[in-house]
């Protein structure tokens, strides 16, 4: 092998590239994704799923307050919450759960830290005997 540094000016080996058909299937391919893509409307212009009738303006009190009982451990006392109902008496809350109107919701039990499990069973027994058809159990922190 010679290494030398002369360099040949007229190179026949040299390669070109045709721009023309390169332009041509760059356009071709621009103009077949314009003409393919399919835009989606913002999601402010989608309509809502959820149809809702205008006849009906009047809900109930159950449709805007679920059933949520507070269980909060303070000290050697325990206090039931529901609402703006603050006991610690537990069957001080049996009036107020039986006024709800649509019991198949069900209920809500949140229960916060310390708390015995005594307490949370007999609050899920007094909303089942007041007719709730489900009673979940939140813990808490």
């Amino acid at each position: 092998m010679k290494l030398s540094n002369r360099r040949f000016i007229g190179d026949v080996n040299k390669i070109e590239l045709s721009m023309t058909a390169m332009i041509d299937v760059v356009f071709l391919l621009l103009i077949f994704f314009l003409v393919t893509t399919t835009f989606v409307p913002p999601e402010r212009h989608v309509a809502a799923g959820i149809q809702v009738d205008p006849s009906s303006g009047n809900q109930s009190q159950s449709d805007l307050q679920p059933a949520v009982i507070e269980i909060i451990g303070s000290g050697d006392q325990t206090l039931f919450q529901l609402g703006a109902i603050r006991t610690a008496n537990l069957h001080e809350l049996k009036t107020p759960l039986e006024q709800f109107q649509d019991k198949s919701e069900g209920a809500f039990v949140r229960v916060g830290a310390g708390v015995p499990f005594e307490k949370v069973a007999q609050t899920i027994g007094l909303c089942k005997s007041v007719g709730f058809i489900s009673v979940a159990y939140i813990p808490g922190d």
